[in-house]
């Protein structure tokens, strides 16, 4: 009698192990579909930033670079009929705007560069103090033949003095884009740069009295301001350059406001920024940024 009971209680104490055992291998099963499902999750939304990177880098060149590669070529050309009919002084002033352009191009290629690496989610940019009016003279340089292609003049109101504390080429960059498109927008008018001092802080604003914008334009720009995010799609029939400036302020934590009518002319203010003594220039992280050394 004692024996049967003992090969049920074995029997049972087998199943119990197998039951036991299937539950954990299930368990296991479960956790390991779990892990493969975040991995195909993470390799999608990577795959997918990555794809918008590379839509936003292609529309950024094309947007960007159609017109100084066309008026290289047109200049070329320009060069080689005065080189034919020995114009020499001629060929001196086509070469030196030959340089110029060129060297447009290579800082424009620069800040793609930097803007890519401005998009990934764990970028830290480096930050120092610097003069602002050494950095406006930049610019003013940067735009001088362009602003008089247009007949526009470029005006800058700023204090002397003036140190900020922020990363200097993401900064420079957001100006030049904004100096760019209202000078690009203007025709025999003015574009100004101002800086300003208020109660909330430090104002930079680029204004211009040219062709503004649609209030369907200016209300999709508006919206891609309200709502900054790391690699955000692009905005299909937007000014490509507005999101740009977008994304590069929202790396520096800039608030920006845009006001424009359709024949009056377009304000951009940007808010945010640090005024920093001149003397102190350490580093706000350890990531340095190599945009500006030799390629």
């Amino acid at each position: 009698m004692i024996f049967p009971w003992i090969c049920v209680m074995m029997t049972v104490v087998s199943l119990l192990a197998f039951l036991v055992w299937v539950r954990s291998w299930y368990f296991r099963l479960e956790l390991a579909k779990k892990e493969l499902e975040q991995q195909v999750e993470d390799l999608s939304r990577r795959l997918e930033y990555s794809n918008g990177l590379k839509q936003k880098i292609t529309m950024m060149i094309a947007h960007d670079l159609q017109s100084p590669l066309h008026f290289l070529n047109v200049l070329s050309d320009h060069v080689a009929r005065f080189a034919t009919n020995n114009q020499l002084p001629e060929v001196k002033a086509g070469t030196e705007e030959i340089k110029k352009a060129t060297g447009n191009i290579h800082a424009f290629v620069k800040e793609v560069n930097l803007w890519a690496r401005s998009q990934h989610e764990n970028f830290q940019p480096a930050q120092h103090s610097f003069s602002f009016n050494e950095l406006v003279g930049e610019l003013q340089e940067f735009f001088e033949d362009m602003v008089l292609l247009n007949k526009n003049v470029l005006v800058v109101d700023c204090p002397e003095d003036v140190f900020v504390y922020t990363n200097r080429d993401i900064l420079k960059a957001i100006l030049r884009n904004l100096i760019d498109n209202a000078n690009k927008h203007t025709r025999g008018g003015e574009v100004r740069l101002v800086f300003t001092s208020t109660e909330n802080g430090p104002v930079l604003t680029v204004t211009d009295n040219g062709n503004g914008m649609l209030a369907s334009e200016l209300q999709k720009i508006r919206r891609r301001l309200s709502n900054p995010v790391v690699n955000a799609p692009v905005e299909p029939n937007s000014r490509l350059g507005y999101q740009l400036i977008a994304d590069f302020a929202h790396t520096l934590g800039f608030t920006m406001s845009v006001k424009s009518s359709k024949g009056v002319g377009t304000t951009v203010s940007i808010g945010g920024l640090v005024l920093h003594s001149p003397f102190v220039s350490r580093l706000h992280s350890t990531e340095v940024i190599g945009i500006c050394q030799p390629d």
